[in-house]
């Protein structure tokens, strides 16, 4: 509990008090028995401004995708018999999702900012304060702990507390129809029936069925038949049959000590949850690999191949989070095989740069009869040969629908101060023009 009067004021009103005994002073000791008494009963009230009175954030989603609003609530309630004459509410909220409707300031803190509410509350009160949000970068977003100020009546002593605990925004990024970002129709890398496939045949065997009508005569063992004695068909194993592995490198500059391209990283995040939701959707197994890291994570980010009714859930979770620093070069991520790329699988990179490793990671990819395509964020040309693997530019329309993005914010916040939020928020170290 601070205090504008030191503890020394105790002491001077005993004094007072005691002096005035000394005179005979009957004003002089009343004098000094009122503040005694008052100061007491002020240091006193202060104590238990804050006890019984709740606090609590509610949001109308815990999950949320890049453009959208979020509905948020603060409550404040007094549920004991003394009143708060004055109590001051200040909120800890993400600078990524501003609110449309209120007036926020500077925390000294990167990414968060404070709203203050102040008022007072009679024995029962309860306040709501209604709000809405601009989700407008994607990211784990942080709101809390909150600051509860109040005190006595005359302002001597007060009393500070947290209140509301810790929530986590989940701010998914944006994701477009495929033709959207440039890759044509539903089978943007090839068909996906007939013909060139993207999505290859199974490649693992894991026993053998009898035949049922309507099974390919390729997929029939002929051995296993002669055993049998009747029709036998191939069993594959069912988790690798019809899987698309997403691969994002976070890298948008050729040096690490260079930083990042916020533009060129935030388009990159964007293509591939847009590629994943397009897997997840054509019921394809789908997993994910990139180079960036979770926050407060130390590996890269690497998701399973899988069809679990959450898979693109897990996928723009992860998405949602991943860093703009490197862990390592995608090329060693890729060579690192295992559960996120399973045998057969097709994989599709989306990258800013091209480095002669990771064509030759690629390479040994198609080798090992996965299927490869490479889809280029930036419009700066590769000075490195990818040979024959499919390369698919995106830059042209990526960036008409960023400008739609922008247009969006500006509408609900007004264009300067969408402008200042996504300058503030976005990573700190920018690259040259893309």
């Amino acid at each position: 509990m601070r205090s504008l009067l030191t503890e020394a004021w105790i002491g001077g009103c005993l004094a007072l008090v005691f002096a005035g005994v000394l005179a005979g002073s009957a004003p002089l000791v009343g004098l000094g028995a009122l503040v005694l008494g008052a100061g007491g009963a002020a240091r006193l009230w202060a104590r238990l401004a804050l006890e019984d009175v709740e606090y609590r954030r509610e949001l109308s989603e815990r999950r949320a995708f890049t453009g959208e609003q979020v509905g948020l609530r603060l409550h404040l309630a007094n549920r004991k018999l003394l009143p708060v004459p004055w109590i001051e509410l200040r909120e800890r909220l993400p600078e990524a999702a501003p609110l449309t409707d209120g007036h926020t300031t500077p925390s000294g803190q990167h990414g968060a900012v404070y709203l203050t509410r102040s008022t007072s509350l009679r024995s029962g009160d309860r306040l709501e304060w209604p709000l809405t949000m601009h989700a407008v970068r994607r990211g784990y977003h942080r709101f809390g702990p909150a600051r509860l100020s109040s005190g006595d009546l005359f302002g001597l002593f007060d009393r500070e507390m947290d209140a509301g605990g810790v929530d986590t925004l989940i701010v998914y990024p944006r994701t477009y129809p495929l033709p959207d970002i440039g890759l044509g129709s539903d089978r943007p890398f090839g068909e996906l029936r007939g013909g060139r496939r993207i999505f290859p045949d199974p490649v693992r065997v894991i026993g053998v069925r009898d035949y049922v009508p309507g099974d390919p005569l390729k997929q029939v063992d002929w051995k296993a038949t002669a055993r049998a004695q009747r029709l036998q068909s191939r069993l594959y194993e069912p988790s690798r049959a019809l899987a698309v592995v997403v691969a994002l490198d976070v890298m948008t500059l050729a040096h690490t000590w260079e930083g990042t391209d916020p533009v060129l990283l935030e388009r990159g995040v964007v293509v591939a949850a847009s590629i994943a939701r397009a897997a997840f959707e054509s019921h394809s197994a789908l997993g994910l690999l990139t180079n960036g890291a979770l926050p407060e994570a130390d590996r890269p980010i690497r998701l399973g191949a899988g069809r679990r009714p959450d898979q693109l859930a897990r996928v723009l979770e992860a998405l949602a989070g991943a860093n703009p620093f490197a862990m390592a070069p995608l090329a060693l991520e890729l060579e690192r095989r295992g559960e996120a790329l399973p045998i057969g699988a097709s994989v599709v990179v989306v990258a800013a740069l091209m480095t002669d490793d990771l064509v030759a990671s690629l390479e040994r990819l198609r080798r090992e009869r996965h299927e490869v395509h490479v889809v280029k964020t930036s419009s700066a040309p590769w000075t490195v040969d990818t040979g024959s693997i499919p390369v698919t530019e995106v830059a042209f329309h990526m960036e008409r629908l960023e400008q739609d993005a922008l247009m969006e914010a500006e509408a609900s916040l007004g264009p300067p101060r969408a402008r200042e939020v996504l300058a503030r928020t976005a990573p700190r170290r920018e690259g040259p023009a893309r």
